[in-house]
């Protein structure tokens, strides 16, 4: 048994200024406070399986018995009752009534009995007559019992997340409640007894879902009799109006209407001038409610989620909002007077078609939370508003300072198998003339066309290498606003390879850039006849839509889940582990609806038909040439391309051009900053800006690589493609150029690339030979190493964490070369051995499955993001062994094969009771990288789960699986992990 125990002189008297919207987390922070002064005793069983109370309890006041799963209280509880026991804690445990020894302590101000299994409360709940809180939300209650209206000192009362169908008529007897939380229950109507508290001030009556047009419910016009109400939650209650009375709550200062069916708000809704708070998200409002704009006081305005088109130019009336949510509306421009809300901290904008913001809308500088994105944003441009307010400011200042510039230029991508023809397209297209023999690609090329001198219409054509061992990369060239042409060689096609050729890369763009425009372009189509063109074309479209159709079924089908999830109670999903999303929020519920939505609703945009073109055909290519321009002029499908940019920027981005070294430093960058005249203030949003827009490459965020310009991608890319050459006959020819080399030194050499090719390791003398034409100094290569470790690459996997290596051979990792299916090379470098996986008692593991597509590269780029959380690691080709202290952890990946229709990456640890929760810990650092990387996948789906313990500990082959949300990404480590091991418990 553990005891702790806390005496505290704080009379309790700080207070705390929250905004209206947590009023309800107040009232656990009232309660904290109350006790503060009191003498506290918690009881924990630990490994016994028994409470036993200590002898002397005589000065304990608050006795907290919580989260130790008690069916009875512990012998000894009645002797309490004549000492100064005021507040009792059993919540979190397995109680099917209150235990008789409860009703005995008379002098309790305060009983939390939540989140047990009470069916019923008894009439003997009048004994406790000096409670002022009562807590027994999370039970199966389905009544309460008249005489809880004797408690005539009760001020708070929760019973949320219960089954109560209707109150008792003593309810209304309670001459001092001031809180009261009736959420989640199964009250059909508003009850009436409500009507007749008179200290009322808190009630939350969301949830109760039988209150709506359908069944002919509604909150009654008597409501304007609970004149003491200052919060009011209705959400999710299927309300579809407010009775015109409702103005006369006139102490109201927050209410919730969120997800329900309202349109509109009654007459004389602007009474309400003490409201502060409105959450109107989720209804069908299409017009903003003008009565809004009367509550001059209103810091919090929350409408995302309804069908407004239009905010109006009066929204300036409300100069004290603080929050101002507008979110998956159809807004498709902001009023200019927006920028007067001067107050505003929160502005989120997201899924609406907004295109142009206002000018100086730089003012608003005090907003720190900030969403803009799924936006055909113009001006500012896309990567000036994802960085936030700061860089807007800067954009529209500079844009002031000099003359606005329209360069179009459009980024169109090259993608397709290998021997597809794209290096041979990319010529013909981009010179203009037949094609000649050309070598085949063997990286990423760049090549800048001037498609249209007269109409300055540029391309930037990217021609991303069809080898697999180029798919890490691959994703960096891939970016919103760009133009994909899919090669097809017609003659090599098969219609039973079609996923290869075609669907793999469809999948590929959709998951990296939704909505993206798709050209599919077939080649070769000299050496194919036109019944073969024409039936192969004709294959490619129809499997096209039987890929987009079961990918729309799948994803239809999950969100059907979701709804029959949000329409079972809270309650049902918390109780029942084989729920299909057990202890998951409606919130966390609605917002992976909304994420369905998006995916549903951001499909590929591929345009028809295939165009099949012949390299020794000009006309052919010259149609092309003729439908790439003409989609790329189309301002609904291209926005971007006709975006305003300050001259200053544009002509930055031309000086950056032209020096052929490497990298700028950033001075050598502000020298030319001065020339298109930017001074140095002025220099760092134009930087972020061509860095966003995949112009250069500048990161503001490294303490080392800030101090550089990337600006030349073509040499950059270039060393890249060093890397990602497989071909160890071009390596060694790269490490052998020098004439003198001996045979022994040659031998050396090939025993390197050797380790490379099957182990991804290089010493950095080795790396500096093969980059030998692209860096001159040490200093060169280490700032190139540096590079290739924040683009996820590559990592030093003997570099100390504080002193430098003193001589030492630094060896680098690079973890898609990795093909050893076992873990074991690092040993003989680190001079450590690896242990193998440990044997322990429980087991944590998570699980992200991926039913469309794995990002290419992830596995080997959050091998690299892991490094520095682990210790003793060894890697194999999909797997890695570590540590997190001594806390062991295993990561692995899983392709879909057979009965696996999923791949599947997990991350587990291993540790004994009663010290599971390091194993929570050890693993929440690299779901968070790993959850950081999948954040530059918008489109990609795929689901989180948490296995169960007791399964994997007994080896069953298809363990019970938990929603992702189980996993505490905080620091509540023991509350998500109590959830999880009492779920394990419950199923098996």
């Amino acid at each position: 048994m553990v005891v702790s125990m806390m005496a505290s002189k704080d009379g309790g008297n700080n207070s705390c200024d929250l905004k209206t919207a947590r009023l309800w987390r107040d009232a656990a922070l009232r309660s904290r406070k109350l006790r503060s002064s009191l003498r506290q005793l918690t009881l924990t069983c630990g490994e016994q399986s028994k409470l036993i109370l200590p002898e002397d309890l005589g000065d304990v006041e608050v006795l907290n018995l919580g989260n130790n799963s008690l069916e009875e209280v512990p012998d000894g509880l009645r002797s309490l009752a004549a000492g100064n026991l005021h507040v009792l804690i059993l919540r979190r445990n397995k109680f099917l009534n209150v235990p008789s020894a409860v009703y005995e302590l008379g002098r309790l101000t305060e009983l939390d009995m939540s989140h047990n299994r009470l069916t019923c409360l008894t009439e003997a709940v009048g004994l406790l007559s000096q409670l002022k809180k009562l807590c027994l939300s999370h039970n199966q209650l389905q009544t309460l019992p008249r005489m809880i209206g004797g408690l005539l000192n009760l001020e708070e009362l929760d019973v949320s997340f219960n089954r109560i169908s209707h109150l008792p008529d003593t309810m209304q007897g309670l001459p001092r409640l001031r809180t009261l939380d009736l959420d989640h229950n199964d009250l059909c109507s508003f009850p009436q007894q409500l009507l007749h508290l008179p200290t009322l001030e808190e009630l939350d009556f969301s949830g109760n879902k039988m209150l709506g047009c359908n069944c002919g419910g509604s909150l009654p016009e008597a409501i304007k009799a609970m004149k003491s109400l200052k919060v009011l939650w209705l959400s999710s209650t299927g309300l579809c109006s407010l009775p015109d009375s409702f103005y006369e709550l006139v102490s109201l200062e927050s209410l919730m209407l969120d997800n329900n069916s309202m349109s509109s708000l009654p007459a004389g809704f602007g009474s309400l001038q003490k409201l502060r708070m409105i959450n109107l998200s989720s209804n069908s409002f299409q017009d903003f409610p003008e009565a809004l704009l009367q509550l001059h006081e209103l810091e919090e305005l929350y409408i995302s989620r309804n069908k407004l088109s239009v905010v109006p130019e009066e929204i300036s009336r409300l100069f004290r909002l603080v929050t101002l949510w507008l979110d998956n509306n159809r807004i498709r421009y902001l009023p200019d007077s927006i920028v007067d809300l001067g107050l505003l901290e929160e502005l989120v904008l997201q899924g609406n078609q907004i295109a142009i913001l206002p000018d100086n809308f730089g003012k608003l500088s005090k907003v720190n939370i900030w969403k803009i994105k799924d936006n055909p944003l113009i001006q500012p441009p896309y990567e000036v508003c994802m960085k936030g307010i700061p860089y807007i400011a800067a954009y529209q200042k500079e844009l002031a300072h000099s003359q606005p510039a329209v360069k179009p230029r459009l980024k169109l991508v090259l993608m397709g198998v290998r021997d597809s023809g794209k290096t041979v397209l990319r010529h013909c297209l981009t010179e203009g003339q037949q094609a000649t023999p050309i070598m085949a690609n063997k990286g990423i090329e760049v090549t800048n066309w001037t498609a249209d001198a007269e109409r300055g219409l540029t391309f930037i054509v990217y021609d991303l290498a069809g080898d697999l061992s180029y798919d890490i990369i691959k994703p960096f060239f891939l970016s919103p606003g760009a133009l994909y042409v899919l090669v097809v060689n017609l003659k090599s096609y098969i219609s039973k390879h079609f996923y290869m050729y075609v669907g793999y890369f469809l999948h590929f763009i959709s998951a990296k850039v939704p909505h993206a425009v798709v050209c599919i372009v077939g080649t070769h189509a000299d050496l194919c006849d036109e019944k073969e063109i024409e039936e192969k074309c004709l294959d490619i479209h129809h499997q096209i839509s039987i890929q987009e159709k079961r990918d729309s079924k799948t994803l239809h089908n999950m969100a059907e889940v979701v709804d029959e999830a949000l329409c079972q109670d809270y309650d049902m999903r918390a109780s029942n582990p084989h729920a299909a999303f057990y202890g998951v929020n409606d919130k966390n519920l609605r917002r992976k609806k909304a994420h369905f939505q998006y995916l549903m609703n951001n499909r590929l945009q591929i345009l028809s038909p295939v165009l099949c073109v012949s390299c020794h055909n000009y006309s052919n290519i010259r149609r092309l040439r003729d439908k790439l321009l003409s989609v790329a002029e189309h301002r609904e499908i291209f926005p971007n391309l006709h975006r305003v940019l300050p001259k200053s920027w544009q002509m930055l981005e031309e000086l950056h051009f032209k020096p052929q070294e490497l990298w700028l430093t950033w001075w050598d960058s502000a020298r030319l900053g001065l020339q298109a005249g930017l001074t140095e203030d002025r220099l760092q949003s134009a930087l972020s800006y061509l860095h966003e827009s995949g112009k250069l490459l500048y990161f503001e965020d490294n303490a080392t690589l800030k101090e550089y310009v990337f600006h030349n991608l073509t040499k950059l890319i270039d060393i890249l493609n060093v890397f990602f050459q497989r071909d160890a006959s071009v390596l060694l020819q790269k490490l052998v150029s020098d004439n003198k080399v001996d045979e022994l030194r040659s031998s050396q050499l090939h025993h390197y690339v050797e380790g490379f090719l099957l182990h991804g390791l290089l010493p950095n003398h080795i790396i500096k030979l093969l980059l030998k034409p692209h860096i001159k100094t040490h200093h060169d290569l280490q700032l190139i190493l540096e590079l290739l470790e924040k683009m996820g690459l590559c990592y030093c996997i003997n570099k100390p964490k504080s002193k430098p290596l003193n001589g030492a051979t630094a060896w680098y990792k690079f973890p898609c070369y990795v093909k050893n299916e076992v873990p074991h090379a690092e040993a003989w470098i680190n001079g450590t051995n690896v242990s193998g996986q440990s044997l322990a008692v429980e087991q944590l593991q998570i699980e992200y499955s991926f039913p469309f597509i794995f990002p290419p590269g992830l596995f080997a780029r959050f091998s690299v993001q892991i490094n520095n959380h682990i210790v003793q690691r060894s890697d194999g080709k999909f797997q890695i062994f570590a540590y997190r202290g001594k806390v062991p952890v295993v990561v692995s990946f899983r392709t879909a094969t057979g009965s696996l229709r999923s791949d599947v990456l997990s991350i587990s640890s291993h540790a004994s009771l009663p010290n599971i929760w390091t194993a929570w810990q050890a693993i929440t650092p690299l779901v968070e990288e790993l959850n950081a990387l999948l954040q530059e996948w918008p489109g990609l789906h795929y689901t989180v789960h948490v296995l169960c313990s007791k399964c994997l500990k007994r080896g069953s082959p298809n363990p019970h699986t938990f929603p992702g949300a189980l996993f505490p990404m905080t620091s509540h480590l023991t509350l998500g992990g109590l959830k999880f091991r009492d779920a394990c418990v419950a199923l098996c």
